[in-house]
């Protein structure tokens, strides 16, 4: 008897401090506007012609990002499929420091651009403030598959990373395919649901994402290993950058 009593009042103090928001599911769509920046560098010790190379690389991107996308609402999750595009500006420069000679530096920067299919898996934690204002954090993963990715140098003409005259390499000689592009990111952020009647309610999201590592960065230490023997290559920095989202959603 001791025990049940003491489980009642256990789930009654779990319940009590859940945020007072109904179970409903919710549908709609919006906009999106954000950033994406990269700080990279890469860093290397190999051999060229038996003779010691130190390399070092440093990559800047900076991207603007915009697009839609159809959400569906539990409550507690909400999961979102949407489309974005991508205009960026990047700078990159290496330079290889061998004994004999002088160092070599190779600077490189342009424009790009790109085109992602984005589904979104949000948790959620409303608390109601009002019969009008629900707040709730966001925590959750975003996956991105690449639709187009493409470059123009300065100086050069615009290209499809992926054509197979005009586009990149990856490790083994092969043109790059779209999927070295695709990536994870952990989404973290809150948001706010106002609502205009009963049914229609207006939603404003501010996230922050940081990007894992993608198949693309991963073949670029994989180049480097070969193409200069570096047994050890590193690769360190971070890419990340907020979103702000405003949606319409209609609640069943």
């Amino acid at each position: 008897m001791k025990k049940l009593i003491t489980l009642l009042l256990l789930t009654s103090a779990l319940t009590a401090a859940l945020p007072a928001a109904d179970f409903a599911i919710t549908t709609g769509a919006g906009a999106h506007i954000g950033g994406l920046f990269t700080r990279y560098t890469l860093t290397a010790d190999g051999k060229i012609e038996g003779e010691s190379v130190k390399v070092n690389a440093d990559q800047q991107m900076n991207q603007f990002n915009f697009g839609g996308f159809l959400f569906i609402d539990g409550t507690w999750a909400v999961f979102s499929l949407g489309i974005q595009g991508g205009l960026n500006n990047y700078t990159e420069t290496m330079v290889a420091k061998i004994p004999s000679r002088d160092n070599l530096v190779m600077p490189s920067q342009g424009k790009g651009s790109e085109v992602m299919l984005n589904f979104t898996l949000l948790g959620k934690y409303p608390f109601t403030l009002n019969e009008r204002f629900i707040l709730f954090p966001l925590a959750g993963v975003e996956y991105q598959i690449a639709l187009m990715e493409a470059r123009q140098p300065e100086g050069r003409q615009r290209y499809d990373r992926t054509d197979s005259r005009k586009g990149e390499s990856d490790a083994n000689g092969k043109t790059y395919q779209l999927p070295v592009w695709n990536s994870w990111f952990i989404v973290i952020g809150a948001g706010m649901d106002y609502r205009l009647s009963a049914s229609l309610y207006l939603r404003p999201e501010l996230l922050y994402s940081f990007r894992l590592q993608t198949p693309y960065e991963t073949d670029a230490l994989e180049k480097v290993k070969k193409g200069l023997n570096a047994p050890n290559p590193k690769l360190a920095g971070l890419t990340s950058g907020p979103t702000l989202r405003i949606a319409a959603g209609w609640r069943f």
